[in-house]
């Protein structure tokens, strides 16, 4: 697929069958006979809320008549219309509240030790939930806000529900959502925590997790690529969200200044690349199941996608270096106390 933006419905109507395939049940889109059908793939999703891509992406996927839908956010209530929206189209899909605090690592053990036990096989998993140029924080285990919550949270939660994607065999898939700022973020192996606030800068980061979260695909798909499981980092693109509640008003009349005038960005390595337009929930949504479904681009496992398609000519000398990707697995092995079995 060439580089486009699409509304979900698009993918999903273009693709969408594949996800009935590794079932054996078929599922016809928008087919009034098959609609009694349902498929046995199970998708769990972070950071669900009405404001938030995350919760489109959940509305999308429940056309195809998932058996379940796992959605995870900090509070039931931010989940509650999401819930509903699915009740009201789509009935007989099951969706289930998972709880889960991503700067709290004993918080996400809980949630998948507790409250998926009885869940043998999650076909999809995808990692939603972040925070954006917030102020100096810490997690509950000492890491700097940003990295844990955008990064680390979803190493170990993808640790912890391995096995599970692994029992549901060839074709699941892990996405990890970054965003276009990985082209102007760096990580600093040296001071991750910004020592201790004191060199603290919101952007610079939210650009540091995200390109862990990149880094962390590129590896991860690099181990699973003989399983056939699917790993991909995604661009969504520029899409209006409760993600910015921390941006100014007056950084926000900047970046509509340099929209206006087709001011060009330029990344660590010096290129230039451009401001991404503003796109529609369901756009953002599109690359998500385009990284989850799309057989065009599986044997690209472990790429960074934007529009649609496979983008990694995108990124930034750090992030395509692979002894970056081992340095990151390795400290982050340490940081979570768990060994990935892979």
């Amino acid at each position: 697929m060439s580089m486009q933006i699409l509304r979900s419905e698009v993918v999903l109507e273009k693709y969408g069958k594949a996800l009935a395939g590794k079932t054996g049940i078929l599922t016809r889109l928008h087919d009034p006979d098959f609609s009694h059908q349902a498929n046995i793939f199970k998708v769990l999703i972070t950071g669900v809320s009405d404001e938030s891509i995350a919760g489109e992406l959940a509305v999308q996927i429940s056309a195809v008549n998932p058996k379940l839908l796992i959605l995870s956010a900090r509070a039931e209530s931010k989940v509650t219309p999401i819930i509903n929206k699915i009740k009201e189209s789509k009935p007989n899909v099951a969706t289930r509240f998972l709880n889960m605090e991503l700067g709290d690592m004993g918080a996400i053990r809980k949630g998948v030790e507790n409250d998926l036990a009885d869940i043998p096989k999650i076909d999809h998993v995808v990692c939603v939930a972040a925070v954006m140029a917030c102020p100096y924080a810490k997690t509950k285990d000492g890491f700097e806000s940003q990295f844990g919550v955008n990064y680390l949270a979803n190493f170990l939660l993808v640790r912890l529900l391995l096995p599970k994607v692994q029992a549901a065999g060839p074709s699941s898939s892990v996405i990890i959502v970054a965003s276009s700022v990985v082209r102007r973020g760096k990580l600093n192996f040296d001071d991750i925590g910004f020592s201790n606030g004191e060199t603290y800068e919101g952007w610079a980061a939210y650009g540091q997790s995200n390109v862990a979260r990149v880094m962390f695909a590129k590896k991860l798909g690099e181990k699973l690529k003989s399983k056939g499981i699917r790993v991909f980092s995604i661009d969504p693109g520029a899409v209006r969200t409760g993600l910015q509640k921390h941006v100014s008003p007056d950084f926000r009349a900047q970046v509509e200044e340099w929209r206006k005038t087709d001011k060009a960005m330029t990344d660590v390595d010096g290129n230039k690349y451009d401001i991404p337009p503003w796109t529609t929930r369901s756009e953002g949504a599109a690359t998500m199941i385009t990284g989850m479904i799309d057989p065009t681009i599986a044997d690209f496992t472990g790429s960074f996608l934007k529009q649609n398609a496979v983008a990694n000519e995108e990124l930034h000398s750090q992030i395509r270096d692979e002894q970056n990707w081992t340095r990151l697995w390795e400290l982050s092995e340490a940081f979570i106390g768990e060994i990935y079995p892979l």
